[in-house]
This record gives C-alpha cells, sequence and structure tokens, in this order.
C-alpha cells in the first residue's frame, strides 16, 4: 500500500492505495506533477519506478510562473 496524496486549489485529499489505483489517479490527473517520495518524476519515467520500494506519492497542480 502506498500513501498518495492529491493536492488542489481547495486543500488536499490522502488516501492510502495499491498500485494499480496509483497508476490510474496518476492517469486521472494528467496535468499535476507526480512526486514518489518527495522527488518529482516525469510522466514518461513513471513506468521506470520501482513500486515496491515507494512510501508516498503526491499529485500536484503544475505552477506555472509568470
Amino acid at each position: 500500500m502506498i500513501k498518495l496524496t492529491i493536492l488542489n486549489e481547495t486543500g488536499h485529499t490522502t488516501l492510502t492505495v495499491e498500485v494499480d489505483e496509483l497508476i490510474e489517479q496518476i492517469n486521472t490527473h494528467p496535468t499535476d506533477w507526480v512526486f514518489v517520495d518527495g522527488e518529482m518524476v516525469s510522466r514518461e519515467n513513471i513506468s521506470a519506478v520501482n513500486w515496491d520500494d515507494v512510501d508516498s506519492v503526491v499529485l500536484s497542480p503544475a505552477i506555472v510562473g509568470g
């Protein structure tokens, strides 16, 4: 089980999920940044993550500076 935190403009949601549900949530939030155990991971590298070693994932809206 992996702790998943989904951040948004109104706060956050924390879930404990299996890997398949985690991947589904990542795909459901296609513009969010993905942080695996505190380190940002590009979407191209998600399939290379060894999920057995992961404790937490955070999905955060992308921050755009102006």
